[in-house]
């Protein structure tokens, strides 16, 4: 199982890494959340930060769900640092799905983290060139308000 994952995680071809980046749920599903956490984890990782800008949207856009498969612990020390390299990408679609999607792991990773880590990317964010960045961060501002509350937001 492994040496094919890492296979296609690694392919030289950009669309190969864009399925495995865009798919990788459905992998989970098939090799079960402890496999993934052990196997995929890192090659998520790599997808964020991936030289094709198509591959680092995919991993951007499954945040949400692949988060929930990760330690909280994992995400901030390995997934956080990637994503706050994402807030300056010179794709504005890239940061379009970023802001869309950084508020999801707000609930996973709590208060403290949240404050730390994913409210100086939002602020980032918010004062983004494009209108359509600053209107995705609002999509999920829901998860932000759960964790730190509207009065601390302020």
């Amino acid at each position: 199982m492994t040496p094919y994952l890492k296979k296609f995680a690694v392919d030289k071809s950009w669309r190969i890494r864009y399925l495995v980046a865009d798919k990788i749920m459905e992998i989970t599903e098939a090799i079960g959340v402890e496999n993934s956490r052990e196997h995929l984890s890192s090659y998520y990782c790599q997808f964020l930060e991936d030289s094709e800008s198509e591959v680092r949207t995919a991993a951007v856009r499954r945040l949400q769900d692949y988060g929930k498969v990760l330690e909280p612990k994992v995400l901030i020390q390995t997934v956080i640092p990637s994503l706050n390299k994402l807030q300056t990408d010179q794709f504005t679609y890239v940061r379009q799905a970023l802001a869309e999607n950084i508020l999801s792991i707000c609930p996973i990773i709590e208060k403290g983290p949240t404050n730390e880590h994913i409210l100086p990317i939002f602020l980032a964010l918010l004062r983004d060139e494009s209108s359509d960045v600053r209107l995705n961060l609002f999509k999920r501002l829901e998860a932000l308000n759960q964790v730190i509350g509207l009065e601390n937001l302020q």
